[in-house]
């Protein structure tokens, strides 16, 4: 049997009729989507034009996914999109619910908590003359959003489906959390202002754990369009909605220190649930 037809007992698939993992192609998958963003990372820590670099990451890290998806699909694989459940009809409303009110949870927590504990100084009213922003930056989000979970999800977990479910949405966590590390230890790119191991390493593993949550969004709503708004309004609550008004920055040891708590939580309900193990939505 060829690497690239491994298959599996049973399909673990709401509506796949393939039982066969492409390894090869995850692997030309998973080694350009790290490409597209590392080498731009790279070069901006050792090529003198340094500000070049940092604005290719810029445009095209977000979309790094998306593009090898895109080239995987398209040209590798020559299997187009039909797994791709790129649907927005007859999703229930209880997943755009969940896209909407998950993220102000551990969002709302977490700020709280920096506030009461002085690790950030807040101006209100700023916030609420910056509210006006809010719609403007959360279609933003959708469109910049897009390019990770057509990507994690819609490409990578989708091919991974086969496996039992606990362990295609650990798969994916890791690898989408290990993607972003450049982001962590290259001080005032994205998160902080100077390089923080432990903080960084809490990082990835809170990517793992929110991976497990955009997983089974996913594999639940059979779309990949409530992520994309749950990841818009994530990144709009965590990092763009108090932009404006934040006068002291939490380090990003803080920030995972605190974060952990809530998505743990959120984590804990759903692993209880037995949301992480058997068959999707039907």
């Amino acid at each position: 049997m060829a690497i690239n037809d491994i298959s599996t007992e049973e399909n673990h698939g709401i509506d796949d009729k393939s039982v066969f993992i492409p390894v090869n192609q995850i692997i030309f998958f998973v080694i350009l989507s790290f490409a597209l963003l590392w080498i731009p990372f790279l070069g901006s820590v050792f090529f003198k034009e340094e500000a070049l670099w940092i604005n290719i990451l810029g445009i095209m890290g977000p979309y790094s996914p998306l593009l090898a998806a895109l080239i995987t699909r398209t040209i590798v694989a020559r299997e187009g999109f039909k797994d791709a459940h790129l649907g927005i009809k007859n999703i229930p409303k209880q997943y755009w619910l969940c896209a909407i009110l998950l993220p102000f949870f551990w969002n709302g927590i977490q700020d709280v908590i920096l506030v009461s504990l002085d690790f950030i100084e807040i101006d209100w009213n700023l916030i609420i003359m910056g509210l006006y922003r809010v719609p403007i930056n959360l279609f933003g989000g959708i469109i910049i959003f897009i390019g990770e979970e057509f990507g994690w999800r819609s490409y990578l977990l989708q091919k991974l489906r086969p496996l039992e479910k606990w362990h295609a949405l650990l798969l994916t966590g890791i690898i989408m959390s290990v993607w972003h590390l450049p982001l962590l230890i290259f001080p005032n790119l994205y998160y902080g202002t100077q390089l923080e191991p432990i903080g960084a390493l809490m990082a990835l593993f809170i990517f793992v754990l929110t991976g497990f949550i955009f997983g089974w969004l996913y594999l639940e709503s059979n779309s990949v369009w409530p992520c994309v708004l749950m990841h818009s309004f994530n990144n709009l609550i965590h990092l763009g909605l108090f932009d404006l008004a934040i006068h002291q920055e939490p380090t990003l040891l803080q920030s995972s220190l605190i974060a952990i708590g809530p998505i743990l939580f959120v984590w804990f309900v759903l692993y209880w649930r037995g949301c992480f193990y058997g068959e999707e939505r039907k």
